[in-house]
C-alpha cells in the first residue's frame, strides 16, 4: 500500500523518475519539433487549398454532373503518356475536382482534373512549404533514416507517457489536487504542477500519438505485434483471370461505373483503384454518405476483372466482421490526424499537440534546476 499512499518513498517510483528525467532530455527537442509541426499539419488540407486553389475549386453551374470517367482517363493518358495511373478519386465536398495519383518509375505525381470537362488542370508541385513541413514531421528531412529515427523517438515518447503516469501519482489523499495548478505558488512549483496536470489530462491522446508514431515508422513489426495480441483478419482481393492482350481501356471505365451504380443504387462513386499487377482486379469504391472521410462503414467495394470487366466480388463494409485488432489498425490513422469529428476535433487536436512543446520546455527547465544548478 506504500505506493498508493506515499509513492515518493518507493524505490520503483524513484527509478522510473530517473528513466523519465533522462529520456525526456534526450527527446525534448524532438517533442518540441513534432508537436509544433503536428499542430500545423492538422490543417494541411486548408493549407493546400489556400496555396493551390485552382486545383481544389472549380466554378460549375448548378445541376452539372461529373465528367464521365472515361473522358478523365483519356485526358490523363494524353497528358502523362509514360505514367501509370494508380487511382482516381472523385470530387468531394472539400475538393471539387478529380484527384489522380500516377507513377513513373519511383516518381509519384498528384494530378487534378476538371470535374465538368475532364481536362487535366495540372499537377501538385513536388516541393512546397507544405511538403517540407510534412517531410519534417514524417521523416525529419532525412528520408528513410529519418523515419526510423522518428519511430525510435516516438517509442521514447511512449516510455515518457507510461513512466510519467506513475510519477504523477501523488497518493490517494492528494490526487485530486494534482489535477490542477496553483498559480500562487513559486514559479518552479507552478512548472512542476503544470507539467503534471497537462500530462495527465492529455495522457490518452499523447499515448495515442506516441503509439501511432511507432506504427507509421515500423508498420510491419507493429502489425505483427498487434496480431500476436489481437488477431487481425486476413483477406485478399479476388484475382482477374490472366489472358493475353490489353486490359480494359479508357472507354470501358464509363461502363464499369454505370454497372457499379446498378449494383449499389443510391451510392456515390468515391474512388477507382487501377490493377497493380496482371492478376489484380479493378476496384470501384462507392459510399452512401461520403468517401474519404475516414469513416468507411458506409462504403461498398466492387471488384471487376481487369480484362473482361466482369464483376468478381462485392464487399459491404457494414457487413464485414471486424476483430478488435482490425479496429485498432483501422482507427490509428484517423485518430492520429483528428479526422474523426469534423473541424472541431481538428482544432482540439491542434491545441492538444502543443502539449508536447509545453512538456518539453517545462521538463527541460526542471531538469536544469535539478541537475545543473
Amino acid at each position: 500500500m506504500s505506493f498508493l499512499d506515499r509513492p515518493q518513498t518507493t524505490f520503483g517510483r524513484r527509478a522510473l523518475f530517473q528513466v523519465h528525467l533522462w529520456t525526456g532530455i534526450v527527446v525534448a527537442a524532438y517533442a518540441l519539433l513534432i508537436g509544433l509541426t503536428g499542430a500545423a499539419l492538422m490543417f494541411r488540407g486548408d493549407m493546400q487549398q489556400a496555396a493551390f486553389t485552382r486545383f481544389f475549386t472549380v466554378e460549375r453551374p448548378a445541376g452539372t454532373s461529373d465528367a464521365p470517367i472515361g473522358v478523365v482517363v483519356s485526358s490523363l493518358q494524353a497528358a502523362f503518356p509514360l505514367h501509370r495511373i494508380l487511382g482516381i478519386d472523385y470530387p468531394t465536398a472539400r475538393r471539387g475536382t478529380y484527384l489522380t495519383y500516377l507513377m513513373k518509375g519511383d516518381t509519384l505525381v498528384t494530378a487534378f482534373s476538371n470535374p465538368i470537362s475532364g481536362d487535366v488542370i495540372g499537377e501538385l508541385p513536388r516541393t512546397s512549404y507544405i511538403t517540407t513541413l510534412q517531410n519534417l514531421h514524417f521523416e525529419l528531412l532525412a528520408g528513410g533514416r529519418g523515419r526510423v529515427v522518428n519511430g525510435v523517438a516516438a517509442a521514447c515518447l511512449l516510455v515518457m507517457c507510461l513512466t510519467g503516469l506513475v510519477i504523477w501519482w501523488p497518493g490517494i489523499g492528494r490526487w485530486r489536487r494534482a489535477l490542477s495548478v496553483d498559480w500562487s505558488k513559486p514559479w518552479h512549483r507552478v512548472l512542476w504542477e503544470l507539467h503534471g496536470a497537462v500530462g495527465i489530462w492529455l495522457f490518452v491522446l499523447l499515448l495515442l500519438w506516441a503509439v501511432s508514431g511507432v506504427y507509421f515508422a515500423f508498420p510491419g513489426p507493429f502489425r505483427r505485434a498487434v496480431n500476436a495480441v489481437l488477431p487481425l483478419t486476413v483477406t485478399s482481393a479476388p484475382e482477374s483471370a490472366p489472358r493475353s492482350g490489353p486490359s480494359l481501356g479508357a472507354g470501358d471505365f464509363t461502363r464499369l461505373v454505370a454497372d457499379a451504380h446498378r449494383q449499389v443504387p443510391g451510392a456515390k462513386m468515391g474512388r477507382i483503384a487501377m490493377p497493380s499487377s496482371k492478376k489484380a482486379p479493378i476496384q470501384l469504391v462507392l459510399a452512401y454518405v461520403d468517401h474519404g472521410d475516414f469513416d468507411t462503414s458506409d462504403e461498398v467495394t466492387l471488384y471487376f476483372d481487369q480484362y473482361s470487366g466482369a464483376l468478381l466480388e462485392r464487399r459491404d463494409q457494414a457487413r464485414q466482421v471486424v476483430s478488435a485488432g482490425d479496429a485498432v489498425m483501422r482507427w490509428l490513422g484517423p485518430l492520429h490526424v483528428g479526422s474523426v469529428g469534423g473541424r472541431t476535433v481538428k482544432y482540439l487536436w491542434a491545441v492538444a499537440a502543443l502539449a508536447f512543446p509545453l512538456l518539453a520546455v517545462t521538463g527541460t527547465i526542471m531538469w536544469w534546476r535539478r541537475v545543473l544548478l
